[in-house]
């Protein structure tokens, strides 16, 4: 997996903090009708919203993710909000439409409570320009190490894995130890410290490297979950 790629939109550097939280749609409804609405609807309202230098909605395609991946896999996608500074995300919460449009309509198509967002600043690495069919392999490890060893040792863990070497690019995130109430749960209770995003040109060698995490944990050098996603760059 190379380091030679081109930055995307949202920009990469330290400076940048990206909220991003694995999501469960809302109970009853089916994955297709979640991935519209987030889609078309959700999008409008959160591209009109001040404070964020990007957006992207990782939409997790069930028939994708690894067949026997543990119940603790199974999200239904993935937003990544990115702001230049923890003073943006205060313009973004306080701004009307966020809570008179934005948090009503995310719970007509997530499990709200169930969000846990965490704050990640960026370590190494750059996402490639966009692929047509491509897809995204998030990694969400457990680890009390947030600089760049965590992330090095996780990339070195897949790149053994048979498909790793079709990978287009990858970046690294950590936790920061900071919440402005983006979060339901804070960060008492985060479910990950940090982030390996790695891009593929399809969806087969993704689910494949996915499978082989979910068929082996011992594989990772930590207690991680895998998504495939593919990419909806909003902002």
């Amino acid at each position: 997996m190379s380091d030679q790629m081109t930055a995307d939109p949202a920009g990469t550097t330290a400076s940048v903090i990206r909220s991003v939280a694995p999501v469960r749609r809302r109970r009853g409804l089916d994955w297709a009708e979640f991935s519209r609405h987030w889609r078309e609807e959700h999008a409008e309202i959160a591209k009109r919203l001040p404070g964020m230098v990007g957006y992207t909605q990782g939409h997790a395609i069930p028939e994708e993710q690894p067949a026997r991946r543990p119940v603790s896999w199974e999200y239904d996608g993935v937003p990544l909000a990115s702001f230049p500074d923890l003073a943006a995300i205060g313009t973004l919460r306080s701004h009307p439409d966020y809570r008179a449009r934005a948090v009503p309509d995310e719970a007509e198509f997530t499990d709200r409570a169930g969000m846990a967002a965490v704050l990640l600043a960026h370590r190494f690495g750059e996402a490639p320009d966009p692929v047509a069919g491509g897809r995204t392999l998030m990694v969400f490890a457990r680890t009390a190490d947030l600089g760049e060893a965590a992330g090095r040792a996780l990339i070195g863990a897949l790149g053994a894995v048979p498909g790793a070497d079709a990978a287009l690019g990858h970046r690294w995130s950590a936790a920061l130890d900071a919440d402005p109430g983006l979060s339901p749960r804070g960060t008492a209770d985060r479910p990950y410290d940090g982030l390996l995003e790695v891009w593929f040109p399809a969806a087969a060698p993704a689910t494949g490297v996915a499978r082989a995490v979910a068929d082996d944990p011992a594989l990772l050098p930590f207690e991680a979950f895998c998504l495939v996603v593919y990419e909806n760059r909003v902002v």
